[in-house]
């Protein structure tokens, strides 16, 4: 053996002992920490994305390496997921931004790499005669060159709008564009097949209507929603998360031609007067639903290997309940076995959750959209110093599981067990008595969210209870009001409001009895007289 070649085969053992004794290049570069998440036996690592933010809506990973994004006011984006470089691809001139309209869902073509198309959801105003805004929403189809969105293509519009309630998620299914909408505070309509709102919407991806929807040239594939936050795809079936009023906030599996009953049905088929009416109705009744609301928001089907106590999941996320929550399907998917908790508070309001080709998981925060006077009890905390911001969760290989115990400050989070407390804590100043405790513990549940505590409301938002002739006047008016809702402009002391104020024919006769006699004494300095005959007879006036 000759001496070049002995030279030779020392040289690559050398060459292959150094090579396997280097540890794999970790995937993490130690910037962006947050925190880590210890499950059973899965590591989690939580990084920072992207930051100084303002309401990044939705979340879509693209084929490209890319993380595409909306912010409700107008603005269309990239954020390239390695290195942290944010790109504006567009910024739409025609949007409606007001409190809760403006710029929501995306959706991106299935064949993106080489149909680089992008639809796109967001609300519009026009003047009418009085110079009011009619507000409405569409979809629109952009084409990506190079960095830049470009000739715009409405595909459906006129989708009834508001400045609040107008969903919406977007997702692309079996080659058609799913899109959830909000009932645009017209709860009159959600069930009715002439309108889109309060609907799950199914459109070819050209916006033409398939000839297998269940309603002949209608886009609508199922009715009765309030207002749809999440949309995804699992087990090959269509889940949706939806907010309820002050109760009832719900996760429900999509089903063709389904009526899901808002606003005659408020969760589960559980009350007297909810199935009577399901008797002469089909209905479906929800997964899962959360009294008091959690604000459910942001939903993403989870089957990935990586994170292995998650597999075969519903992730979701919430803007009042501040958390991330994990729902455990059983094999069909047609049942929820399971909720388990992170992040209480630990990130604030979170927007919308997005799955990744690697497994990992993409959360959006919401913290700069929230009016600091309305439910303070339940934002004084809020992580709003960089902004909103993109976060980012993956699996800590051993590598980073390294990297994380030579850290000097970990932050290490677990699942939490218990809820946090979501009502506002009613105090009492009249004579105690157990019709008017449960009414107050009632009006803590399905009225102080706008209504304050103290009865005081929001000044230029929620009219206020206390000292209102509408508390202290007529009853049969506050009993139908209360009953009914309202849906249009009232004057209260003087000031107009113009917010929605969901009906409450859901409760029973004697929960509504009982809050009104709550009110009225505790606000309005009167006697809290009703009965629960008063409100039975006002309920038939109203069917």
């Amino acid at each position: 053996m000759g001496r070049g070649l002995i030279f030779g085969i020392v040289t690559y053992c050398i060459l292959l002992i150094v090579a396997c004794s280097t540890p794999p290049k970790p995937n993490w570069n130690g910037k962006n920490y947050l925190a880590h998440v210890q499950l059973d036996s899965s590591t989690l690592l939580i990084t920072e994305v992207a930051r100084n933010l303002e309401v990044p809506w939705d979340l879509v990973p693209g084929p490209d390496g890319w993380l595409y994004f909306t912010e409700q006011k107008g603005t269309i984006n990239r954020v390239d997921i390695t290195t942290g470089e944010i790109q504006n691809l567009a910024t739409l001139d025609d949007i409606f931004y007001r409190k809760s309209s403006g710029l929501f869902s995306m959706a991106l073509h299935p064949n993106f790499e080489t149909d680089p198309l992008v639809y796109i959801h967001y609300t519009v105003a026009e003047k009418d005669s009085n110079f009011l805004d009619l507000i409405s929403s569409k979809i629109v189809r952009f084409s990506l060159e190079g960095d830049s969105l470009v000739n715009p293509k409405v595909i459906l519009k006129d989708i009834p709008g508001n400045t609040y309630h107008n969903g919406s998620r977007m997702l692309v299914f079996e080659d058609k564009l799913w899109i959830g909408t909000g009932d645009a505070g017209d709860t009159r309509t959600v069930q009715d097949i002439r309108t889109l709102n309060g609907k799950v919407l199914r459109l070819n991806l050209d916006g033409s209507i398939p000839e297998d929807n269940p309603y002949q040239n209608n886009p609508i594939w199922s009715t009765g929603h309030r207002n749809i936050q999440g949309i995804t795809v699992g087990n090959g079936k269509l889940y949706a998360s939806e907010h309820g009023p002050n109760n009832d906030d719900e996760v429900n599996l999509i089903q063709k031609g389904s009526n899901y009953g808002w606003p005659d049905i408020h969760g589960f088929i559980d009350l007297e007067n909810e199935k009577a009416y399901s008797r002469d109705s089909v209905t479906q009744e929800p997964l899962m639903a959360w009294t008091p609301t959690i604000a459910t928001a942001g939903l993403e089907y989870y089957n990935s290997n990586q994170i292995s106590e998650w597999k075969n999941s519903l992730l979701l996320t919430t803007l009042k309940g501040r958390s991330f929550r994990v729902l455990s399907l059983n094999d069909q998917g047609d049942k929820i076995n399971g909720e388990h908790l992170f992040f209480q508070k630990f990130l604030g309001r979170l927007r919308d959750v997005a799955v990744g080709k690697q497994g990992e998981i993409y959360l959006a925060t919401s913290n700069m959209d929230w009016h600091q006077g309305h439910q303070p009890w339940l934002y004084d905390s809020l992580p709003k110093s960089n902004g909103d911001r993109i976060i980012k969760i993956q699996i800590a290989d051993e590598g980073i599981q390294r990297q994380l115990t030579a850290l000097e400050k970990p932050i290490e989070l677990k699942e939490e067990l218990t809820a946090i407390s979501l009502s506002p804590e009613i105090y009492r100043s009249s004579t105690s008595n157990d019709d008017l405790d449960n009414g107050a513990k009632l009006y803590g549940t399905h009225c102080a969210a706008c209504h304050a505590p103290n009865g005081k409301g929001n000044v230029g938002q929620i009219p206020p209870l206390v000292d209102s002739e509408w508390v202290s006047g007529n009853v049969a008016r506050l009993i139908d009001v209360t009953l009914g809702g309202l849906n249009q402009p009232i004057q209260v002391n003087g000031v107009s409001y113009q917010g929605e104020m969901p009906a409450y024919k859901n409760l029973e006769d004697n929960e509504i009895r009982d809050i009104l006699n709550y009110i009225r004494t505790e606000f309005g300095k009167t006697r809290g007289n009703i009965i629960a005959a008063d409100i039975a007879h006002q309920r038939k006036g109203l069917e």
